[in-house]
């Protein structure tokens, strides 16, 4: 009970918790109430879902309260955060506006017998916790010059080992391909064009590699348009819209393409652990939609599912667009600090460092249980028969988003067992509920266990962050 008393001593965390507790309640009342509103009045509710959600969302980019976690000024200001959080947020916006406007399009097509609506929400689902695996090995590369933000330097490096980093990825479109051709059915011409689109999205992401360490939005957002603007222009061309964006990457960094034929290839049993480190990771957030699929054959209210998940990703974007560049900077402050300040002051840096980290994941769980809210109220208006699916769906989305912050603090600290057998078994309890149970009984267990996998990770993130400035440095030093 310590952790949870060091950080309800913190004003700005106690304040966040209380958001979090009170919105959680609030949203649980949402299927009680709900029903009894009468239809003529459901406007009202879904009115005030929409401001809740919209005001929330405002408050993101907000200098004031993002400035109030290291507890001193952001240079960045509010309209230079917002924009870069829409820049980021440039593949929601564009691909919710294009879907719905192509799905026509692509429903009345079929492949080899399968529904081509069915082949690309399959690979659409895939490619967010496929890229999470295939990403990883990039940055083991890159890792020694990622203090120095030698752009440079960096975009060789990346060129010199990409095409044996894509030849090495590879097998991970066969882990996903033979459970989807298990449980589908499907012939093999339609898993093929299934593995086609996910050999198409692997390299897109990883081209995307380069424009995530400088942190340039721009070039982000102009990957997700020339991927939106294929899609509107020739819906069933499949495999237009990975490729038009990655040749947006492509030409960003055109001037280290040379390097490509250096073929500087990392060593096997280090990409292995780290595909399986960005799998068990990644797993958290994007595997129930995966297994989801396999369990319904693709026959669930994809609008609701994705609709519910949509606060967890909002608040998990932000995180790494407006907080975690504070964190960064913090643990910059207290490496410099190891290195020159006295022992009282480096106690104190370490505690500021640690009140940061407390603050940025109380704050991102904060604004996605609130958004959670908006959305409950949104889609209990607009799909009352889907009420309890979207409630249920959109907390576990929030305990997958916790769980995946802490698990992500817990990698950052050296720590790699700990929040891989967390993932592990987020992935044998969503197999389990859902091969047993019906699609809502199976995420109310997965809610209630990950309720269970993110106290474990809360008290093990607050063991590791307590000292970090001993979990960070001393203790390598010691094993050196």
């Amino acid at each position: 009970m310590a952790t949870v008393s060091e950080v309800l001593h913190d004003v700005y965390s106690r304040r966040r918790i209380i958001t979090i507790a009170v919105a959680a309640l609030a949203t649980l009342a949402v299927p009680l109430l709900l029903p009894s509103v009468p239809q003529g009045q459901r406007g009202i509710v879904l009115a005030a879902g929409v401001v809740i959600g919209l005001v929330t969302v405002m408050s993101m980019p907000s200098t004031r309260l993002n400035s109030a976690i290291v507890g001193e000024h952001e240079s960045a200001g509010t309209m230079r955060q917002g924009v870069a959080l829409v820049l980021y947020l440039s593949p929601l916006i564009l691909l919710n506006i294009v879907f719905p406007l192509v799905s026509p399009t692509i429903s009345q097509q079929e492949f080899a017998g399968v529904s081509l609506t069915h082949i690309i929400l399959a690979s659409s689902i895939t490619t967010p916790w496929l890229a999470q695996a295939a990403c990883m090995p990039a940055y083991r590369g890159i890792a020694e010059m990622m203090a120095e933000k030698d752009m440079d330097r960096i975009a060789r490096r990346f060129c010199q080992g990409w095409l044996p980093m894509f030849v090495q990825s590879m097998p991970l479109v066969v882990l996903f391909a033979v459970p989807l051709w298990l449980a589908t059915g499907w012939n093999l011409q339609a898993v093929g064009l299934y593995g086609v689109l996910c050999l198409l999205h692997l390299l897109f992401v990883q081209s995307l590699v380069i424009a995530n360490v400088g942190q340039n939005r721009g070039h982000w957002a102009a990957a997700w348009a020339a991927y939106a603007l294929a899609l509107a222009v020739a819906p069933t061309w499949v495999w237009l819209p990975p490729l038009a964006a990655a040749a947006t990457q492509l030409w960003f960094i055109r001037g280290n393409l040379r390097h490509l034929a250096a073929m500087q290839r990392l060593a096997h049993q280090d990409v292995a652990k780290d595909l399986v480190r960005g799998l068990l990771l990644g797993a958290v957030l994007w595997a129930d939609k995966f297994v989801l699929f396999l369990s319904t054959d693709g026959g669930f209210h994809v609008i609701v599912v994705f609709m519910a998940m949509l606060p967890a990703v909002l608040a998990y974007n932000f995180y790494f667009v407006n907080l975690a560049p504070a964190v960064d900077k913090s643990i910059q402050g207290l490496h410099a600090a190891i290195q020159g300040e006295s022992m009282n002051e480096l106690v104190s840096t370490s505690g500021r460092l640690a009140r940061v980290i407390d603050r940025s994941v109380l704050r991102t769980g904060a604004l996605g249980m609130v958004l959670t809210l908006a959305c409950s109220l949104v889609l209990g208006s607009i799909f009352p028969e889907q009420l309890m699916l979207a409630v249920v769906v959109a907390l576990s989305s929030w305990c997958f988003l916790m769980l995946t912050m802490l698990s992500y603090e817990l990698d950052y600290i050296g720590e790699r067992f700990a929040p891989q057998s967390l993932g592990a078994v987020h992935i044998a309890v969503l197999a389990l509920s859902f091969a047993a149970l019906p699609v809502l009984s199976a995420y109310g267990v997965v809610l209630l266990a990950d309720l269970v996998l993110v106290t474990i990770a809360w008290v093990l993130y607050k063991r590791h962050w307590s000292q970090p400035e001993y979990t960070l440095f001393w203790r390598h030093a010691v094993a050196w």
